[in-house]
């Protein structure tokens, strides 16, 4: 209780204390409000805000949608692209955040010369700059760029220039990846001719060598010609057996069906054996010509339909080199403003009045303080220490 009557009667002395010297606080804080408004009216020049509000190409058009399909492949081969909106784009923050378009700007309006500082040191040029830029990426999609000049002409100017210049550097670093892309593609299909060039001669000379050039037709063909053949020599096998049972097997009827048989036989053989019947191999080999030539067919049509899917790729990438594009439109330019943005005066002055208002009042119980404690030391008897 005691402790709690001490705490309140020490509150009541600072208070006092302070009231005391209330002269002083009010004018301390009243010159330094004053000083700082003399300051900020005669050494702060006033600095006007200029916007540009842009915002990016809608996507999905009609030629966006033919070659739909062809740009899920490069993007699957690693061949995106810059430009436009949607996932298969850069973010387009990163070229306004540049450096190469805030130092364009900086040569292109000598803001060296206007900020006073020597165009040697570069990155304190650049960062005073970045102090009078903002760029905004908004939630509704859109993007601001927001520049502060002293001249709210100029700044209006150097806003709408800023998008200008990051357009410029976006369809430049576009068109670099569209021509890479495009060497790229060209090279593949180089790849991809000769490859078909090859496998057109090994299939060309294969087919001299075998004369086989439609396999499955040979072998429809060739199945039915065995067939007959198999049918008559089975046909003289029925009339050897009749006529050997109905005259004997030396009689001379019997001999000559017999003998045909025999030719039928050996004829069969020679097809299974020999080439020539179907081409040049034997019946024995079909199966693995056959198949060597499908090999080199499929090859072939494979190659072709890669050559076939990679055309529309290579003229789409000539058609980006040449096309006009924008990766921001522009829907607010920027307009010279008719009132300041900076300096906020009447803040400065008012932070500065209370900073020195606490300021005054922290000096006033520190010497206070020291005063108390000088007070108690004189007060000590040496002989009680």
């Amino acid at each position: 209780m005691e402790i709690k009557k001490e705490e309140e009667f020490n509150s009541i002395l600072v208070y006092a204390m302070l009231w005391r010297h209330k002269i002083l606080i009010f004018s301390v804080t009243f010159v330094i409000a004053l000083i700082a408004a003399i300051v900020s009216v005669l050494f702060l020049e006033n600095e006007y805000k200029a916007t540009t509000n842009v915002v990016p190409p809608q996507s999905g058009s009609m030629m966006d949608n033919a070659l739909g399909s062809i740009s899920g492949a490069l993007k699957d081969i690693g061949l995106t692209k810059l430009g436009g909106s949607g996932g298969d784009s850069y973010d387009f923050i990163v070229v306004l955040e540049s450096r190469t378009v805030k130092d364009s700007i900086i040569h292109e309006f000598n803001l060296p010369k206007i900020y006073d500082i020597p165009d040697t040191i570069m990155s304190l040029v650049r960062e005073k700059f970045e102090e009078n830029l903002e760029i905004n990426y908004e939630r509704e999609g859109n993007y601001t760029v927001s520049i502060w000049d002293t001249d709210k002409n100029r700044a209006a100017e150097m806003a709408n220039r800023y998008i200008e210049i990051a357009n410029n550097v976006a369809v430049k670093l576009y068109r670099e990846e569209v021509a890479m892309n495009k060497k790229n593609m060209e090279d593949r299909m180089t790849d991809t001719d000769s490859t078909i060039r090859a496998i057109s001669d090994t299939l060309e000379k294969f087919s001299r060598r075998t004369m086989m050039f439609y396999p499955t037709e040979q072998a429809a063909a060739l199945s039915k010609s065995l067939a007959e053949l198999k049918s008559e020599e089975i046909k003289y096998e029925m009339f050897v057996d009749y006529y050997s049972k109905l005259y004997g097997d030396d009689d001379y009827v019997t001999q000559s069906i017999k003998g045909l048989k025999d030719k039928m036989s050996s004829k069969i053989a020679e097809v299974k054996t020999k080439p020539g019947f179907a081409g040049n191999f034997s019946l024995d080999e079909a199966a693995g010509e056959g198949i060597e030539f499908m090999r080199l067919y499929t090859e072939l049509e494979t190659y072709s339909k890669v050559k076939a899917f990679m055309l529309p790729m290579i003229e789409k990438n000539k058609l980006d080199e040449t096309k006009k594009m924008k990766n921001l439109m522009v829907l607010d330019y920027a307009i010279p403003s008719d009132r300041k943005d900076r300096p906020k005066r009447s803040l400065i002055v008012a932070g500065s009045a209370f900073g020195g208002f606490a300021l005054t009042i922290f000096i006033i119980l520190i010497v206070n303080s020291l005063r108390n404690l000088k007070s108690r030391i004189s007060q000590v008897d040496p002989k009680n220490v």
